[in-house]
C-alpha cells in the first residue's frame, strides 16, 4: 500500500524554506508541501487550517524559540522534525516527540532518514486500524525463522538479516551482526520464504530487507545504500517494485 505524506514547512528565513522544499522534490518526492509559514501568527492560523502529518520547523524563530508557540497549541497531532542551525536545543526539542533534529544546511541523506521514520510511523499507525500491509508488520514483530545448512538448524530473527545474496546455487545470508551463513538453496527459494517479511529481490544476486535500507540513489542505474554500508545494485525490473514499497512516486 502506497502512502504519501502532508507536510508543513516553518522557517523565518525565505532561503532556508525555500532550499528544503527543493530538497523535499528531489530527495522524497512522495512528500507534499502543503503550506508554508514564517512568523507566531501564520505558524497558529496553518496549523489551525491544516492538518499535515508531519511539520519540519525551525526552532529559533527571530530571537526567541518556537517552544512557546507549540506550548500554547490546543493539540499537537502531527510529528515534528525540527530544523535548525542551534543544537543546543536538541534535548528540550525531543520533549515534543519530534522524531528527529536536523542541523543546517541540512543534507539529503539525514532527510530521507527523518522523512522514513514518520512513513514507519504512519506505517505503524495504519496496522492498528488494518490499513497498512501485513508485511511490515510481521517484519517488526521479530518473527524468527529456520535456515538449514550443513551444520544443523540456524533460528534466526528475519528483522536481523540484512540482505541475502546469491552464489550459483548457494545463498549466502548476510545478519546485522556481520555473521555470513551458506545455505545450499538457490535465491528464489529464499525470495519466496522471505516475502512474508518485508523482503524484496531488487536483483538477480539481491534479496534485501527494506527495513534495513539507509540509503537510496537514483543515478547510475539506481542502487541502494544498506545499513552495514554496502551498496547493492538494483535491476530495471526491480526498480519499480522497490519503489512502490518504499512508497517512492
Amino acid at each position: 500500500m502506497n502512502q504519501s505524506l502532508n507536510c508543513i514547512i516553518i522557517d523565518d528565513e525565505k532561503k532556508d524554506r525555500e532550499n528544503l522544499f527543493l530538497l523535499l522534490q528531489v530527495y522524497c518526492p512522495f512528500v507534499t508541501v502543503m503550506g508554508e509559514a514564517n512568523d507566531r501568527q501564520s505558524i497558529i492560523e496553518i496549523l489551525s487550517r491544516l492538518k499535515p502529518d508531519l511539520v519540519f520547523m525551525d526552532i529559533q524563530l527571530g530571537t526567541a524559540p518556537i517552544f512557546e508557540i507549540l506550548n500554547n497549541l490546543n493539540s499537537l497531532n502531527f510529528k515534528i522534525v525540527f530544523v535548525t542551525a542551534h543544537d543546543k536545543y536538541a534535548i528540550r526539542g525531543y520533549q515534543y516527540d519530534a522524531i528527529d533534529y536536523l542541523l543546517k544546511p541540512v543534507e539529503p541523506k539525514r532527510l530521507v532518514e527523518a522523512v522514513n521514520k514518520m512513513v514507519h510511523l504512519k506505517r505503524s499507525s495504519s496496522t492498528q486500524t488494518n490499513i497498512i500491509n501485513e508485511f511490515y508488520a510481521k517484519a517488526v514483530t521479530s518473527t524468527k525463522i529456520s535456515i538449514t545448512d550443513a551444520k544443523g538448524v540456524h533460528m534466526v530473527e528475519a528483522i536481523d538479516i540484512l540482505y541475502c545474496m546469491s552464489n550459483g546455487n548457494y545463498t549466502v545470508f548476510i545478519l546485522i551482526n556481520e555473521r555470513e551463513i551458506v545455505i545450499s538453496k538457490n535465491l528464489k527459494y529464499f525470495e519466496v520464504k522471505l516475502k512474508a517479511y518485508d523482503f524484496l529481490r531488487i536483483h538477480k544476486s539481491y534479496l534485501i530487507n527494506l527495513n534495513h535500507i539507509d540509503f537510496m540513489v537514483k543515478e547510475q542505474g539506481g542502487y541502494v545504500v544498506m545499513k552495514n554500508g554496502k551498496s547493492l545494485p538494483v535491476s530495471r525490473n526491480g526498480k519499480k517494485e522497490l519503489y512502490d514499497r518504499m512508497n517512492i512516486l
